[in-house]
Formats: C-alpha cells, structure tokens, sequence
C-alpha cells in the first residue's frame, strides 16, 4: 500500500499532520534522526540525517528508501526552523535546509521519478512589505533562516526544472497546541500560565510591534495534504489567510484568558533587531484558485486552545528554560 511520505515526522507539524493521516486511515512513513522513531507511535521508519547528508556526494545514498513502501507522495518538513537557533549557527541551518534535502531528493527521484514532492519553504523568504505578500515579490529575507529557505526553494525548483513534480510552499506563520515555547504565542502562554500560578507578576517580551499572519497548524497541514496530489502543477504558492495579527494584540487576546495582576515589560535581551521582519502577510489569490478557497484563522479559537495547552504543560511539569 502506498503511503504518504514525512520528513520531520517528531516535530510541531509533523505531529500533527501524523494524527490527521491516521484519523484518516490513511498510511505513512517517516524518515528521521535515529532517535526520533521510539516517539512515532505507528507508520513505516527509516533513519534520515540531513545535516550528514549535506556532506554525501550527490548520487550517494543517504537512506535506506528501498526499506519503506511505496510513496503515493513526500511532505518535507523537516528543517532548522527557529530563527534564533538559524542565528546562532548558519552552517547547520545550511546543512538541514538546503544541501541535505538536495541529496535526499536526488535519491528518492532516482528510484521514484514521479512522485510528488510538496516542498515546505516560508513566508520568511519576502522582504516585509505593507501589503499582502504576492508569490512574485522581490524575495529579501532579513535572518538565516529566511536566507536558507530560499536556497532550499532555488534547490527543490531545480529538481522541478528537470521534470520533478515539485510544489514549493510557502507557509506564514502557524501555531497550536504542542509548539515549542521558543515561539512567540506558546512562550507567551506558557509564561503567563505560569505567572497565573503565582497570582502575576513581570512578562518580559521583546518588540511587540511585528504584524504576522497566523494560521493554526491543523488549517496549514490540511492545505499541504490538499496540494499533494496537484504538486507540480503550479511552482509555488502562499499557504497563509491573508490577515496580519500585530505581536502585542495576539498578547493582549492572551492576557485577557489568564487570571492575575500580569505585567508586560520590555526586556532588550529579547529584542532581534533587524533579523526581526517588520510585516509578513501573504496574498491568498493563488491559493484560493488552486483550492477553490484561501485558510481561514479562528482566532478565538485559537487563543482558547493556546491558553488550555500552556496550563495542561504546565502541570506536567515541562520546562520553560526556552520560553
């Protein structure tokens, strides 16, 4: 049986869309670092290090692809996707979101020349604009990790360039329950359920003054599973709902779900600067005639499912060093 392919399986996404795909009945196979397979729960396993085959020689194989059934299709997740953590080391952020992928890709189309490839880059590859993003604007990221995402766009397109079924998407920003509290709206949550715990107390954030547009992970990992069987049929598209959300008023909707004399202070340790993109929003034409309707975000519903997931982590006891 033909099974949908996953790279990043173990991650924020990738968690999810593996629910989905069972809820489905639906099978899938996972590649990824050796030790995430014990936390997979189900599916078809095969060991995959990007950041090593970064540094195979291209027709090298950098899997055992053979192992897995068939694939009816691969959605590549995977990556180096913190910013800060793209920062701090560029040549890693290099080796898992560009030149890893490339020898990946050149190993399963050597074996399965058709099969369709969604491609996941981000919004992070425009420069920031007042308005909404179209798939045309000039690309300018303003950090690494944007910088490596449209290297790996200019890598995955080669490949569609030589007959390969390829769709790259371009995701804006996404969240839900389960996302690490290195992201904004889970930090915010998990340290205002914490303060909630101690009756208030100081919120230290960064620049607040960012405009993004948000979609929950369920909406953006539907989308991809809708383009699946369309890949190539279009180079690339926004995955995005077209609305900018500022940083300080989706802080605002969460203080409003958390008990206590809270207080939000400027911390200039959290302040990124110029890697720090003034306004990403995207255009949602392309997607919109591609699916017959552009993701919509709930944002009530988004804020309440944040707000119940920060306390149930908290009460497990999960650390918020990185939050």
């Amino acid at each position: 049986m033909a099974s949908v392919w996953l790279t990043g399986a173990d991650g924020f996404v990738g968690s999810w869309l593996r629910g989905e795909l069972n809820a489905e009945s639906q099978a899938w196979a996972a590649l990824g670092l050796p030790e995430t397979e014990a936390s997979l729960g189900g599916g078809t396993f095969a060991p995959l290090d990007l950041a090593a085959a970064a540094s195979r020689k291209p027709g090298e194989a950098v899997a055992a692809l053979k192992d897995l059934p068939e694939p009816s299709g691969l959605i590549h997740l995977a990556a180096l996707s913190s910013p800060p953590a793209c920062e701090a080391n560029p040549e890693l952020a290099q080796a898992i979101n560009v030149d890893g992928p490339a020898r990946f890709y050149e190993q399963l189309l050597e074996l399965w020349p058709q099969c369709p490839i969604v491609h996941v880059s981000s919004g992070h590859v425009y420069r920031p604009a007042a308005e909404p993003l179209r798939e045309e604007e000039p690309l300018e990221p303003v950090n690494v990790y944007g910088r490596t995402k449209l290297d790996g766009e200019a890598m995955a397109q080669g490949f569609r360039d030589r007959g390969a079924r390829v769709t790259v998407v371009r995701p804006f920003n996404h969240t839900g329950a389960g996302q690490l509290p290195n992201f904004a709206l889970p930090s915010f949550a998990m340290r205002l359920a914490k303060l909630e715990q101690a009756g208030g107390g100081e919120l230290p954030v960064g620049w607040l003054g960012g405009v993004r547009d948000f979609l929950h992970v369920r909406t953006v990992l539907q989308t991809y599973l809708a383009l699946l069987p369309k890949a190539g049929e279009v180079d690339l598209v926004n995955v995005c709902s077209g609305v900018g959300h500022s940083i300080g008023d989706l802080l605002n909707g969460l203080l409003q779900r958390f008990e206590g004399d809270i207080r939000v202070v400027q911390d200039e340790d959290r302040m990124r600067g110029s890697a720090d993109a003034d306004r990403l929003v995207g255009d949602t034409t392309r997607i919109a005639k591609l699916l017959g309707a552009a993701p919509v975000l709930d944002l009530d519903g988004l804020l309440d499912e944040l707000a119940v997931d920060a306390r149930t982590r908290l009460a497990s006891g999960e650390d918020l060093s990185q939050a």
